[in-house]
């Protein structure tokens, strides 16, 4: 019996059929620069069934139904961001974005995975109401999607708030030392134990760190042009100081977020240099790097406020030469109007919030280069529990490519948020993102909104 006979014999088809139906692959990006291992590599790549299914020498024919050229352009991972806000209810104001608009702007700036917050809870028993609440604003997101738990002045049993968010695939507990006038500040007896639970359990530990006590005790007026000294460098540095102190005793894993000092990385590498990476991970935004409190003093300074503040030059200075120190980039994006920025003079009255999701990583890239690639994909994977299905090009790896012209340039605008501003407007930045690609389907193709189906939960 020929291969062709029993090929037919086997399947009840002909051979034809048989390639058409189980060996074809859906798409081909070829021609391109090929970012794995740390390097850009002439190989073409071909996807199937959402998964990256082969990876071979450029010039490889494949059967293959859609194939894409990408001549002269970088295709990278699909980028990570683990820190944004969206649909977030502040009482008076809502953040601009919901999860259809931030998903887009997310797609044009390379993002296909992006992880959000449930709101802050006290005890157990809101959990579930919480989660299903995110479960339900988000299925209209574009890309797909996790979530970190969020407690406040949490008062419940740790290890079983931390088994049930485990359960539900969330392996990730958020806390704050500050905001008490909120009802939002974990004590540290609490935050040792969910350090505790840390160590056994590998759960990540995010804490937004400034010292609540210098925060409620500044002595400033409430005004734009004194607001970042009434939640100064020094409130950052000395609880980062404090969260050290605690995981060099009990050795779980801690993520600061949103770093805005250079300062405060300089205090950890003094303090316990070997444990960045392995006990402390360190995340930092792209206004930080790009923007200084001195934009406060202008006539639009409300535009640029959020928390923490924006620094000093001499602070962005520091930051910037520790980028190797800095394991990933999130963006905190959490948007609003021009108007609702805009509306009020004094200080605690305007929402605090920039959106960074469109322009992040162009934002970083056009400062760092190559070197900025592995803080969007590789490193959040690893550290959020997205390895090796996200953050990677590899075999079996989920089908998730940016496809970059590192030779283009960009002029930032508002961008495809629901906000009618950016805070990097008219900056022209090195690269541009041309095309999106999650799980095997084009979101953003040649710069245009293509995507036919939505994201979906990523249990982590």
């Amino acid at each position: 019996m020929s291969f062709q006979e029993e090929i037919t014999f086997i399947y009840g088809v002909e051979y034809g059929q048989v390639m058409k139906d189980n060996f074809k692959y859906d798409l081909g990006l070829v021609n391109g620069k090929v970012y794995i291992n740390g390097s850009f590599v002439a190989v073409d790549i071909y996807i199937k069934d959402q998964v990256i299914s082969e990876i071979v020498p450029q010039g490889t024919e494949l059967p293959c139904e859609n194939i894409v050229s990408c001549i002269s352009k970088l295709i990278m991972p699909g980028f990570i961001d683990p820190h944004v806000h969206i649909n977030l209810d502040l009482g008076e104001f809502r953040s601009a974005d919901d999860y259809e608009s931030a998903s887009k702007a997310a797609a044009f700036g390379g993002i296909t995975t992006f992880i959000d917050f449930l709101d802050p809870i006290i005890n157990v028993d809101e959990f579930e109401n919480r989660f299903a609440q995110k479960m339900k604003e988000a299925k209209d997101s574009y890309i797909d999607y996790s979530f970190h738990t969020t407690v406040g002045n949490f008062d419940d049993d740790v290890d079983k708030l931390v088994a049930i968010s485990r359960a539900n695939g969330i392996p990730s507990i958020k806390m704050f030392t500050t905001y008490s006038e909120s009802n939002r500040k974990i004590s540290k007896e609490k935050l040792q134990e969910f350090m505790k639970n840390s160590s056994k359990t590998s759960t990540l530990i995010l804490v937004h760190a400034e010292n609540d006590y210098m925060i409620l005790n500044a002595e400033v007026d409430d005004t734009l042009e004194q607001y970042e000294r009434s939640r100064p460098a020094e409130a950052e540095i000395l609880e980062i100081e404090k969260l050290v102190r605690i995981v060099k005793d009990i050795p779980g894993k801690l993520y600061i977020v949103h770093v805005t000092c250079g300062s405060s990385i300089n205090l950890i590498k003094e303090e316990c240099k070997e444990l960045i990476g392995k006990n402390i991970f360190i995340e930092s935004c792209p206004q930080y790097f790009h923007l200084t409190k001195d934009l406060f003093e202008q006539d639009n300074g409300n535009l640029f406020l959020l928390a923490p503040p924006l620094r000093s030059a001499d602070e962005q200075q520091k930051l910037k030469e520790n980028i190797s120190s800095i394991q990933t980039i999130g963006t905190d994006h959490c948007p609003f109007t021009k108007e609702e920025k805009m509306r009020y003079k004094v200080a605690s009255k305007i929402p605090k919030g920039l959106g960074s999701l469109e322009y992040s990583f162009s934002l970083m890239y056009h400062l760092f280069g190559e070197e900025i690639i592995d803080k969007f994909t590789i490193n959040p994977a690893k550290i959020h529990n997205l390895y090796p299905k996200k953050g990677v090009i590899q075999k079996d790896s989920d089908a998730d490519f940016v496809i970059f012209s590192p030779d283009k340039t960009l002029m930032i605008d508002s961008g495809h948020s629901r906000t009618d501003y950016s805070p990097y407007e008219d900056m022209l930045i090195n690269g541009l993102i041309e095309s999106t690609v999650r799980r095997g389907e084009f979101i953003v193709k040649n710069r245009k909104l293509v995507a036919k189906t939505n994201g979906q939960f990523i249990e982590r």
